[in-house]
């Protein structure tokens, strides 16, 4: 008797058609019925994306290879964006037209799934994400920089504690966006 084949583990490529836009930075694909919330891919795109976490009933991965590209994909304006690194820019490949509209599809999905609302009530609403006056970057007020054991300093990596060595963050103002020294952000090395 064998046992039936094991589902995907981290560090598996899978082949996936994305679909629409969820929480935090996702869309939702899925592969063989389950289902795979996919960073760094928009609606539509068939990407290669490695798995990064295995959970009961759910998926995480993280696009590493764009097939079929969606309209709205740009390069990302950060060096620091993309899978395994800082984790603070979810949407720097769409365009910023497209990052509003994905936004104000997460907002809207919410009003009908948690707020109860009916989708024609969302629809009502007309729910939109205005554009910041300053454009997608320079907005970020708050930054939380990390310092590694070896007193690099930068940003936590999506969903981990590893730190991603950087040197400025193009979506802080300016006045936050330098990557401070380590006794600047506290002296203490982060693990």
């Amino acid at each position: 008797m064998t046992a039936p084949p094991a589902g995907p583990a981290v560090g598996d490529t899978l082949r996936l058609t994305v679909g629409k836009v969820a929480a935090g930075g996702h869309c939702v694909a899925r592969y063989e019925g389950q289902v795979v919330f996919v960073r760094h891919a928009l609606p539509g795109e068939v990407v290669d994306a490695t798995v990064t976490e295995v959970k009961r009933g759910f998926l995480r991965a993280d696009a590493v290879v764009v097939h079929t590209a969606s309209a709205d994909r740009v390069p990302p304006p950060c060096p620091y964006a993309g899978p395994g690194r800082c984790g603070g820019c979810d949407w720097q490949h769409a365009t910023p037209a497209a990052q509003r509209r994905l936004k104000a599809d997460v907002l809207a999905e919410l009003l009908v799934r948690l707020g109860k609302l009916t989708q024609a009530q969302v629809d009502a609403l007309e729910v939109t994400v205005a554009e910041l006056p300053g454009g997608p970057l320079d907005w970020r007020t708050r930054v939380r920089y990390a310092v590694d054991r070896a007193g690099r300093a930068g940003l936590r990596a999506h969903r981990s504690h590893r730190i991603v060595e950087i040197d400025a963050c193009p979506i802080a103002t300016p006045r936050y966006g330098s990557c401070p020294s380590p006794t600047a952000a506290g002296g203490r090395a982060a693990s």
